[in-house]
């Protein structure tokens, strides 16, 4: 049953990182209820000690998704309700941003001139496209057109194509990671995932930002672009977000709306006040 499901589960079109956690979230199930058959109560008891555990909402709910999947293949729906919590992500302002810019091109210990240009590049795409880091690791020289500045973002998440505006600031820098490249060959040539991570991890830390990773660039593109004032539905296209809910949680990170409301309480012909120096 298991074996037969994990066939199913390779041959399926969904992301590659998806099906590997969704079979190691079966297998650690499997393990976990021993000789008992699969059913209902062992997946809810199992979700229940996962809690237990200490693992995070998030979590337990990527493992229920990934359960759910398997039920389906065996013929037995599971059906919970989870709530998803809401997270804000942190924020980070223009000057963090140009902080990091600047300790990239400073360089951490060691580092040659080329390694400089190269993380200069990096951190300015991330943070001028809001794209994610697998999406920019699988950028090729192709995929970039100068003449019409715009970077072909293709099979990203959830396999879907978005073109994004190439801004001024880092055209020059793509140029030069492109220099004696072929088409087909990738931008930032030789960066692994974990590479990737790290660089950004280190500039972070080297200027004062602890924790920082990847992600958090694509969130401070999100949340500058709020603060310059682009609508909702501009935003998730650019970032390639299939639900604007997922873009409106930048409007609770930057909540000029919220200010501006408030703000009409202060207008000197605001209805309530008027109406309460009426009654007076």
């Amino acid at each position: 049953m298991f074996e037969e499901y994990h066939k199913e589960l390779l041959q399926s079109d969904r992301d590659p990182k998806t099906i590997e956690r969704y079979w190691e979230v079966v297998t650690a199930y499997r393990q976990w209820r021993g000789d008992r058959a699969p059913d209902v109560a062992s997946a809810k008891e199992y979700l229940a000690y996962l809690r237990e555990k200490g693992y995070k909402p998030n979590s337990v709910i990527l493992h229920y998704h990934a359960l759910r999947l398997f039920f389906e293949f065996i013929g037995v729906p599971l059906k919970l309700k989870l709530r998803k919590p809401r997270l804000l992500p942190r924020y980070h302002d223009r000057g963090d941003f140009e902080a990091l810019v600047k300790q990239a091109e400073l360089g951490l210990y060691h580092q040659t001139p080329k390694c400089r240009e190269r993380n200069v590049a990096l951190i300015l795409t991330f943070g001028y496209t809001g794209i994610r880091k697998g999406e920019l690791l699988a950028l090729t020289v192709g995929d970039l057109d100068f003449n019409r500045r715009f970077i072909f973002i293709r099979d990203g998440k959830n396999q879907k194509d978005r073109i994004v505006p190439m801004a001024e600031r880092i055209v020059v820098p793509l140029r030069r990671q492109c220099e004696g490249k072929g088409a087909h060959d990738r931008i930032f040539e030789g960066l692994s995932d974990r590479n990737a991570y790290r660089i950004v991890n280190s500039l972070g830390k080297a200027c004062g930002l602890e924790n920082f990773h990847p992600h958090l660039l694509r969130h401070y593109c999100g949340t500058a672009l709020v603060e310059a004032g682009v609508d909702v539905a501009t935003i998730a296209k650019l970032l390639g977000h299939s639900d604007l809910n997922t873009t409106a949680i930048y409007l609770d990170i930057i909540p000029q709306h919220l200010l501006d409301a408030v703000g009409r309480l202060d207008s000197p012909r605001h209805p309530v006040l008027d109406a309460n120096d009426h009654h007076s």
